[in-house]
């Protein structure tokens, strides 16, 4: 894969999150911090912009991303008056707001005042044309986050197995790699197929042996998971 093809998949996936919310569904094995740590210094990279990082614990207190210009913000029950020092920053300039992992509401006894500090925190997000990124587990998804959280986030997305997804979006299917720190994306094998059938006319010929080729290297990836 070119490295121009590369910085186009990443230029397309940018602009799908620039100034909207975003939530990242993720599995065990998906590698969701590395994927979220590289993707938003890409986004800050690009947009230059200054950091607002969220956490609900002091185990969150710092932040992993490689940038100078971040505001941390432990929210522990001050939901008021962190959502006005928030407030008045975005009403200043644009902000890449990073929350920490939602999932990490499960220990407390009641995470309903935090679901309603994030559904403000949205719409103060959209309000300013700020860009907004977390994540949560899938599989150990508080059920209040999933009815009453999850549905005002813009974009959906889901992580598994190496592979991006945004939800009812069939255009935004990814593959990604994180070794070696470097953020690797590509467009998942099923979309190249149907973009290359779509550009060329192709003899039945053609058509079976590529069919061929296709599914043996789906049968292969199948086989390595």
């Amino acid at each position: 894969m070119s490295i121009s093809k590369q910085n186009q998949t990443l230029m397309v996936l940018l602009e799908v999150l620039k100034e909207k919310s975003s939530v990242f569904c993720y599995n065990k094995d998906s590698g969701s911090a590395e994927i979220i740590r590289l993707l938003t210094c890409e986004m800050e990279k690009q947009e230059f912009l200054p950091v607002i990082w969220i956490y609900w614990n002091e185990n969150g207190q710092m932040c992993s991303l490689d940038v100078e210009r971040v505001t941390s913000f432990h929210v522990f029950r001050n939901f008021t008056s962190t959502l006005i020092k928030i407030d008045k920053m975005l009403s200043k300039s644009k902000h890449l707001i990073l929350l920490a992992d939602l999932t990490t509401f499960k220990p407390e006894q009641n995470s309903q005042p935090y679901i309603h500090f994030i559904s403000v925190l949205l719409r103060k997000n959209e309000e300013y044309n700020s860009t907004l990124v977390t994540m949560v587990n899938e599989e150990e998804m508080n059920p209040l986050i999933r009815t009453e959280l999850i549905p005002y986030f813009k974009n959906e997305f889901v992580l598994k197995n190496k592979r991006m997804k945004k939800t009812n979006d069939e255009l935004i299917d990814i593959k990604y790699d994180t070794s070696r720190n470097i953020l690797h994306l590509e467009p998942y094998l099923q979309n190249d197929l149907n973009k290359i059938r779509e550009i060329f006319s192709l003899t039945p010929e053609e058509k079976k042996e590529l069919d061929r080729i296709v599914g043996q290297s789906i049968e292969e990836y199948r086989t390595s998971m």
